[in-house]
């Protein structure tokens, strides 16, 4: 008896659940007189457990009736500790599992899956060596839960070690699987094998497409992810919320105003509700293509607002000039009850660096501080540097920098550096752009600036050496933009 108790008092001493150690201690050993499937009463009963204490008291009747012991029943326990329980407790469900004498292939996927999901997802890879030397067969969702571990953990190598075994085992051609290959290539960075496994997929699913798309997004190749997004709505393949969402951020930071238009077109033809997430995403889109007035009529239109909305709103204004409307928004936003936060703040702060008085701006970040608790980043000094020095006031953003209790970036050094050069500071200038020099040595905008600043000061000669700097080191002019294109 106290034997066959021996793994549950251990997991339940680990876990200091000392009244239920001392209820199973003394509780009588019985075999279930249900059949071991999803209708027994008591497994019926753990597929409730939403939290530990609900779920520690099943756990216990299981063992006490010698149920726990069955690999059926185990499984059900690893499936609710790891993905069910509010939150979900990894480590027990690593307890259960070493318990289990013979685990099935079925819950080696659950812990497989349930170590993908912790800060440590390569710890899935021990679960699989384990399952290799216990001798068992994997099939595809081992593969795929593998896949996501590798993902989680931007871990190439081991990735492409688990496509070798995937083509072992002959399981290329499934649509779960090959998309998991698609997705775990494009998180590591690797499109070119991401577009290999997706060229040769036989047939794809809007999942398979997403992928693709996320793959070329994330890795900065917005054009080619936007060109599949329209080939996939040529070939009639309806996109999720997730996938628009994923193209007009793509329009945002491209700012393609026309396939942005083409997409909400689209959102309307369809008749599809404008929840938060696709409302907030059109707001965006639009203030970063500069079609303010269509960002508003979107704003206002929106049934429900979040406080992202709302940020994306007041930051679209005041990064079009619009500083007034976007601390008015900002008002409007505090009489709604709705409350802000450390990105709301960036945004009102920048507005007031293009309309307002300085009063303004100090009020407002005195407010971020005492009314909300929200401690200033280095984004928030940013906005105060630039308030000042374009105003000429460069002796006050020069003592925020020397003041403020974080690392100052290149940003906060550029926008200090930009002031020298409106405004003629020319050593000062020259001591700035040296610093950003320094922290990001192949910056155009810190180079060209000094570059001009030592033109304005007839240093010719330090003019050419700068600019013979830049072509050796093939520092070029970054692209711009023109709403004029648009």
């Amino acid at each position: 008896m106290r034997c066959k108790l021996q793994p549950a008092l251990t997991i339940l001493k680990h876990r200091n659940r000392h009244m239920h150690v001392q209820c199973l201690a003394t509780a009588p050993l019985n075999l279930a007189e249900h059949p071991l499937n999803l209708n027994n009463p008591i497994l019926t009963k753990l597929a409730t457990c939403r939290y530990i204490a609900h779920f520690d008291q099943i756990h216990c009747l299981l063992i006490t009736t010698g149920m726990s012991r069955n690999v059926f029943a185990a499984s059900r326990l690893l499936v609710i500790s790891s993905f069910s329980l509010d939150p979900p407790n990894i480590p027990l469900a690593y307890l259960i599992f070493s318990q289990i004498q013979n685990p099935d292939v079925y819950s080696y996927n659950i812990i497989i899956k349930a170590s993908s999901r912790t800060s440590r997802p390569l710890g899935s890879l021990h679960f699989y060596q384990k399952l290799l030397l216990q001798g068992l067969c994997r099939n595809e969702y081992t593969f795929c839960f593998l896949l996501t571990s590798c993902a989680q953990g931007l871990a190439l190598q081991e990735g492409k070690q688990v496509h070798t075994h995937f083509i072992k085992h002959l399981l290329v051609g499934s649509v779960f699987a090959d998309t998991s290959l698609v997705s775990m290539y494009g998180k590591c960075g690797d499109t070119g094998n991401a577009s290999h496994v997706f060229d040769e997929m036989p047939y794809r699913s809007e999942v398979s497409w997403g992928a693709m798309m996320d793959a070329y997004i994330n890795r900065g190749f917005l054009m080619l992810g936007l060109q599949l997004f329209a080939k996939m709505r040529c070939l009639g393949i309806k996109a999720s919320n997730a996938r628009l969402v994923g193209a007009l951020c793509a329009c945002a930071k491209q700012q393609d105003l026309v396939l942005g238009r083409i997409i909400h077109g689209h959102l309307e033809a369809m008749g599809l509700e404008l929840n938060v997430t696709l409302g907030t995403s059109l707001v965006d889109m639009y203030s970063k293509c500069g079609a303010v007035q269509m960002a508003m009529e979107v704003f206002s239109g929106m049934p429900e607002k979040s406080v992202a909305s709302w940020n994306c709103m007041i930051s679209g204004l005041a990064m079009n000039g619009r500083g007034h409307m976007a601390i008015g928004l900002f008002k409007d936003m505090q009489a709604s009850g709705l409350k802000p936060n450390g990105t709301t703040f960036v945004g009102v702060l920048h507005a007031c660096s293009h309309a307002g008085p300085e009063n303004d701006a100090l009020t407002y970040f005195l407010c971020m501080r005492n009314s909300y608790g929200i401690e200033p980043t280095v984004k928030h000094y940013g906005c105060m540097v630039d308030l000042h020095t374009r105003s000429g006031k460069l002796d006050k953003a020069t003592e925020v920098i020397r003041t403020m209790p974080v690392k100052p970036d290149t940003v906060i050094w550029g926008a200090l550096l930009g002031g020298c050069r409106k405004h003629g500071y020319a050593m000062l200038g020259e001591l700035v752009g040296t610093q950003i020099m320094k922290l990001q040595p192949y910056q155009i905008s810190g180079c060209s600036s000094l570059s001009d600043l030592y033109a304005m000061g007839g240093r010719w000669e330090d003019v050419i050496s700068m600019r013979r700097m830049m072509l050796d080191m093939d520092i070029g002019r970054e692209p711009g933009f023109s709403a004029l294109t648009q």
